[in-house]
């Protein structure tokens, strides 16, 4: 949508304004913008840039459900406990258990806390090698090391306003910056960023389903 809108930006360009259709009540910063094509120009590609960030949010929030939802069904269908639950503590009150209608809702409240202590160490690597070491899926190492960085740069882009430290840039010199020091998106293959993640899923959706881990009626042909 945004390249169709950078090659047809002068058909919606208003008479004394950006953009037709422009009003100062709605459009209050963009209304006062000059009126040119490059001004166009500029503000497409923000609303590029906005969408793109927009996206790397949403794509770490998708997975970190997807990762929540295999470690429910692994507990569900068949996972080692002992191993599943390995190091962690989890303490739940008599009155909870005892309420609890089936062993679903505890098995869930368990795993679900079992998750966030995994999140709570605030390492996507780690979350996604102790999953795959719990459950055993054996993902393969290169499989995560290609989307590990897309999914890193969520948390750039969520607290340090895009800025990555020394450690990430010499880490991860595939990613350019822009003049404020920022990842700059718009030199990224958003295809490229979408398909590394989607490998690493697929992997463990195919571990997941070899083992049986999944409901077979979820299973599409």
């Amino acid at each position: 949508m945004i390249n169709i809108l950078l090659k047809n930006k002068e058909k919606i360009a208003g008479s004394n304004h950006l953009f037709e259709g422009m009003t100062a009540e709605e459009h209050p910063t963009l209304i006062t913008r000059v009126n040119s094509s490059h001004g166009r120009k500029i503000a497409i590609h923000h609303l590029r840039k906005t969408l793109l960030v927009a996206f790397i949010k949403e794509q770490y929030e998708e997975v970190t459900e997807y990762l929540r939802y295999v470690l429910e069904h692994a507990a569900k269908n068949g996972a080692k406990i002992e191993r599943l639950v390995g190091e962690h503590n989890v303490n739940f009150d008599a009155n909870f258990i005892l309420s609890a209608p089936n062993h679903d809702v505890i098995r869930k409240a368990v795993t679900d806390h079992i998750f966030q202590q995994l999140e709570n160490e605030k390492s996507t690597l780690e979350l996604i090698k102790k999953i795959n070491k719990k459950l055993d899926l054996n993902i393969p190492d290169k499989t995560i090391k290609e989307a590990l960085p897309y999914l890193l740069i969520r948390h750039i882009f969520v607290h340090s306003d895009g800025k990555p430290d020394e450690e990430f840039k010499e880490k991860y010199p595939q990613f350019k910056l822009n003049k404020k020091g920022q990842i700059d998106l718009l030199q990224s293959s958003l295809i490229d960023i979408k398909e590394k993640v989607k490998n690493l899923i697929e992997s463990i959706d195919n571990k997941m389903l070899s083992k049986n881990f999944f409901p077979s009626k979820e299973i599409q042909n």
